[in-house]
């Protein structure tokens, strides 16, 4: 129903498919699509270059050593691989490395030595320590194709030995969950020092010992619980970053299994969990479907995406962690996409993006996190070259679907668009309800919203009572899965229908919303029943240019504009800023646009369109399909 009004950018990473509802599987392609796009970001990062200081300087506070550390790493697996083009930096690399073990960088304290996360910013969170340590795992192994002094390999070898054995990171040290750190570590060691058995051993350990926590480190259906020490705080809702973060172990996995490590008894734990994290927290896109228990201090945060694409990078590289091999052609398909839309956000705004996503600012980002987010993506295309995934294949997903029974979460991706709702969501987020939170075009698009409530989220309303009710903090969740496929650990996987009803009540009415989805359209039916007041149905939009089209029973297309009655509508076409979707009535009302304000998870909202039903009690359905062909914007 809609024209394409953008070309979708289309690029020659490695062995990409498509992205959105091109074709569902491609020949691989060669190795040096991902270099390409190391080529591009390290190109625009070459401005950080400061040459009397010698390292790159993203600014004062920032964290230096993570990014000189991912550079440090294309630099190195570029030389190895002989590869002429901007990615290839010897000197700077060779500087990188002397900087990052020198005195400046490095603490040499006995119980907690390390690497700071700059000059002037003192911090040795995990983060640093695992980023600085594979980048000099990547130097050291580049060595002989760098020219690296022998001091600096000495150092190396000397400052990953005294880590990896302090007392802040052997075993049984462990912050909160979160192991990946310590298999970077112990990785890093085994590359640069030889230590296979303790790298064999250790993940063996940590991988038992998080498996046997499984209660306090997983919620129902496996949703993620960022802090086990505190299970009723707001940060258990969900954390789609830091489950994929921590599942960045697998990228260690074939390491430590070439190394000895014994096959993990607690494997099929681990697959449900990869279906779980691919099938809830990741969309046709490649970019997160994001609810977060951390809230506005990481929604949207780009940084954090490419730290979550490493359980992309794991699951497309390792067979075994893999549910079936479909699994890991999938999990390629989604890093991927990740990387050919950041790549096309890069170049179409001629500059490398804002650290948060879609205008969100509830929480401000310096704008030195955004040159962190390039490195990153830079530092993960090479990941999946030396992982071996140009030569591997990418096949897109079919529809996917995960369901968490005691908050009631529903994460949605097909290859036309992307939604969640989110019942009950312990106060994280200010939105939430019985109705999609937000909904997504097949590239990343906002067709609708990004969140919301009230007049900027999808709902019923009626006096008191409304759907979207916003945040929930406890009890048992009103929305109920009642079509889907059924796992036995997880309701989580492809499915080609999907049905879900909620009920909530106040002040004598009770409302009634049902939804099925398929991979190419939503169909929403509202009921409430009682008396007092009138009942309306919202349908939001997204960008201040946003517009409404009726589609009247001649086929005419007119603008929506003051009140028009759904007798003589066949459909109402919603144009966001670059996406959009379509809503067919199924039922009488009266529609028209009401206005609405900004707020922090809704920053950029169009107006909003409004189904007058009348007095309650009523009824209503609809049928929402978002538009295709649109190009990605998240900036």
């Amino acid at each position: 129903m809609f024209a394409p009004r953008f070309a979708v950018v289309c690029l020659a990473l490695a062995a990409v498919a498509g992205c959105g509802r091109e074709p569902a599987a491609r020949a691989p392609e060669p190795d040096a699509g991902y270099f390409a796009l190391a080529d591009r970001l390290v190109a625009r990062l070459a401005v950080l270059w400061d040459e009397r200081l010698q390292r790159y300087d993203p600014g004062t506070g920032a964290t230096t050593s993570q990014i000189n550390a991912d550079l440090l790493l294309v630099h190195a697996a570029a030389a190895r691989a002989g590869h002429r083009g901007p990615a290839r930096q010897d000197a700077r690399a060779r500087a990188a490395a002397r900087h990052l073990t020198g005195p400046q960088i490095f603490r040499r304290g006995r119980a907690r030595p390390g690497w700071y996360a700059g000059p002037d910013n003192r911090s040795l969170h995990p983060v640093f320590q695992a980023e600085v340590a594979e980048g000099l795992a990547a130097a050291y192994r580049a060595r002989r194709a760098l020219r690296l002094d022998a001091g600096t390999v000495r150092r190396i070898r000397a400052q990953l030995a005294r880590v990896v054995t302090s007392e802040a990171w052997r075993w049984p040290a462990l912050l909160i969950n979160q192991f990946n750190w310590n298999a970077t570590l112990l990785a890093a060691d085994a590359t640069v020092n030889g230590t296979e058995g303790r790298l064999a051993r250790d993940l063996r350990r940590h991988i038992s010992r998080f498996a046997a926590r499984r209660g306090e480190n997983f919620g129902a259906g496996l949703r993620f619980r960022y802090d086990p020490r505190w299970p009723a705080s707001h940060v258990n809702f969900d954390s789609a970053e830091y489950a994929n973060i921590v599942l960045g172990f697998a990228r260690s996995y074939g390491q430590a299994r070439a190394a000895g490590m014994a096959r993990p008894r607690q494997l099929g734990l681990l697959r449900d969990w990869v279906k779980r994290v691919v099938s809830g927290s990741w969309t046709h896109a490649g970019y997160l479907n994001w609810d977060t228990g951390l809230g506005f201090l990481r929604w949207h945060q780009r940084k954090k995406v490419g730290l979550a694409q490493a359980a992309l990078l794991g699951i497309a590289a390792e067979p075994e962690l893999q549910p079936s091999p479909r699994w890991g052609r999938w999990a390629k398909w989604l890093l991927d996409c990740g990387l050919r839309e950041y790549d096309a956000l890069v170049r179409r705004h001629d500059r490398i993006p804002a650290p948060l996503a879609y205008g969100v600012r509830a929480v401000r980002e310096p704008r030195r996190m955004a040159y962190l987010t390039a490195a990153r993506y830079a530092a993960n295309a090479i990941r999946a070259y030396e992982a071996g995934l140009g030569r591997a294949r990418a096949e897109r997903p079919p529809a996917l679907y995960a369901f968490d029974p005691d908050t009631g979460r529903l994460a949605v991706t097909t290859p036309a668009y992307n939604t969640a709702i989110v019942p009950v969501n312990h106060g994280a987020q200010p939105y939430g309800g019985l109705e999609l939170a937000r909904l997504f075009d097949a590239h990343g698009e906002p067709a609708a919203n990004v969140g919301g409530t009230g007049r900027n989220a999808f709902g019923l309303h009626v006096g008191a009572l409304d759907t979207q009710y916003g945040a929930r903090r406890s009890g048992p969740s009103p929305l109920k899965l009642i079509g889907a496929p059924r796992g036995r650990r997880v309701h989580a996987g492809p499915f080609r229908s999907l049905r879900v009803r909620g009920s909530v009540a106040a002040g004598g009415l009770r409302a009634t919303t049902a939804y099925r989805f398929t991979p190419a359209a939503i169909e929403a039916r509202w009921r409430v029943t009682g008396r007092g007041g009138r009942a309306t149905v919202t349908f939001p939009s997204w960008g201040r240019k946003a517009r409404v089209l009726a589609v009247l029973r001649d086929g005419r297309r007119v603008p929506l504009r003051g009140t028009l009655d759904l007798d003589r509508v066949r459909a109402l076409e919603i144009h966001s800023a670059r996406a959009g979707y379509t809503v067919t009535p199924r039922g009488a009302g009266r529609a028209r646009l009401v206005r609405t304000r900004r707020e922090a998870s809704q920053p950029y909202p169009g107006p909003t369109l409004r189904i007058d039903l009348g007095p309650a009690p009523a009824r209503f359905g609809a049928r929402i399909e978002p538009a295709a062909g649109n190009a990605t914007m998240r900036g």
